[in-house]
């Protein structure tokens, strides 16, 4: 059995994913520990208050990163590793993709600026939603999509392990005080497109890929293939980032702090499991062309790896959180220990999610169903966030199990479509 592990790991296959998987370990470890310095940090220097409008800012202005990522963060990826090989397709791909994401955040733009200085909920902090927005920017220049479909992801790793160092750096030296929670959004807007604009250098120098002008007809075909994973995208944040902006509308910025602690550190832990598949992603992609029998099985033992592990995290997580909390952010976020253990469960489920959805469904085209399921998602959080504000007193308990009851269904649906395709038997 060694044997033969040990053997696939030294196939050319083999050798790439454990390649890729070893530089997206990095990023993720970069991902997991970093925040663990600044995000206690900023809540202990800022206090509940600031945090919570920053985080509240933070929800507003992912719908914008949304639309600029539209579907092209997985489209894309799909499309470069199946012409990675042609350069003049793929000059084609990333010129159209580019210009349509730039076409995007000049859009997200237009209609910040609506929003803002039409609402005084806005218009009162106008300067931090603007900073913010920064990130919209550098999320259109930076195309990991292109890195991750030519399986290079080295490239992302060192780019985003630079800046994130620079950006924790940069808080510990520039917010000092309450007052300087204004610089937050500043540093990691810059941070974003610092690496924006470092990319596209690299993809020019090492590549040798241009952005060319292309016909509206090329940008549109991107626009279609990306159509589905944008709606569910859509729907992905109607019980996302909307949870922190409807608490944000009815509560105060103080109630946001305590729910966006919580939720975080349960985004931490499960983000734990995204550098494994989104090593196998481009793998799974180019195996399930092959006879049926060895993506199945390959996705059996990936199911069945990641339910134990998953559960084994859970189960320590859970016994750590009371102790955890206070040591780390103090006695002032002790209201956000409930609220963690509400979404607990969410470390089993969103590792199986984002297998059923971004590995399985979109591997197999199927991104239809994985826009279905999302947009029954999306509708199912509102509905439940809608008949928990009439039932519960405390919206911020309400938001979370809403969050944690809409996950369990649309994981449990996909699971049902997949076993019934014959994709995973």
């Amino acid at each position: 059995m060694i044997q033969k592990i040990k053997s696939k790991f030294q196939s050319e296959d083999g050798k790439k994913i454990s390649t890729n998987f070893m530089y997206l370990s990095i990023l993720q470890g970069m991902n997991l520990i970093l925040p663990l310095i600044t995000f206690p940090y900023l809540v202990r220097v800022l206090g509940i208050e600031n945090f919570g409008l920053l985080m509240f800012a933070q929800a507003f202005i992912v719908y914008f990163t949304m639309i600029v990522d539209y579907g092209f963060n997985l489209s894309g990826i799909r499309e470069v590793s199946s012409n990675r090989n042609n350069k003049s397709k793929l000059i084609k791909i990333f010129s159209s993709i580019m210009i349509a994401r730039f076409i995007l955040a000049l859009v997200g733009l237009i209609f910040l600026t609506i929003i803002v200085f039409s609402f005084e909920k806005f218009s009162q902090n106008w300067e931090l939603y603007y900073l913010t927005f920064g990130i919209v920017i550098g999320t259109a220049l930076f195309p990991t999509w292109f890195f991750q479909g030519m399986e290079k992801m080295k490239y992302i790793t060192v780019l985003t392990v630079i800046a994130k160092l620079i950006f924790t750096l940069s808080i510990f030296l520039f917010v000092t005080t309450e007052k300087d929670f204004i610089y937050v959004p500043l540093i990691n807007s810059l941070g974003f497109i610092f690496v924006g604009f470092i990319s596209l250098f690299i993809i020019f120098k090492d590549f040798n890929i241009r952005i060319k002008f292309q016909k509206w007809k090329r940008i549109k075909i991107q626009f279609i293939r990306g159509w589905y994973i944008f709606i569910s995208k859509i729907s992905i944040n109607l019980y996302g980032a909307t949870n922190t902006f409807i608490l944000g509308i009815f509560t105060t910025d103080t109630i946001v702090g305590y729910y966006a602690i919580a939720e975080k550190v349960v985004r931490i832990i499960t983000s734990l499991f995204a550098p494994f598949y989104q090593t196998i992603y481009p793998h799974v992609v180019s195996i399930v062309k092959k006879p049926k029998n060895e993506a199945n099985n390959f996705l059996k033992k990936v199911f069945k790896y990641s339910l134990g592990i998953s559960t084994v995290v859970f189960f320590i997580s859970i016994s750590l959180g009371e102790f955890s909390f206070l040591l780390v952010f103090g006695e002032e976020a002790k209201n956000s220990i409930n609220i963690f253990y509400i979404l607990s469960p969410l470390i089993i489920i969103l590792p199986m999610a984002y297998l059923f959805f971004n590995v399985i469904l979109l591997s197999y085209k199927l991104d239809k169903y994985f826009s279905k399921l999302y947009v029954i998602g999306g509708i199912t959080n509102l509905s439940m966030i809608f008949i928990l504000f009439q039932f519960l007193e405390k919206k911020i308990e309400a938001v979370s199990l809403s969050l944690l009851i809409t996950e369990l269904i649309i994981t449990l649906l996909a699971y049902i479509l997949i076993k019934n395709k014959g994709l995973m038997d």
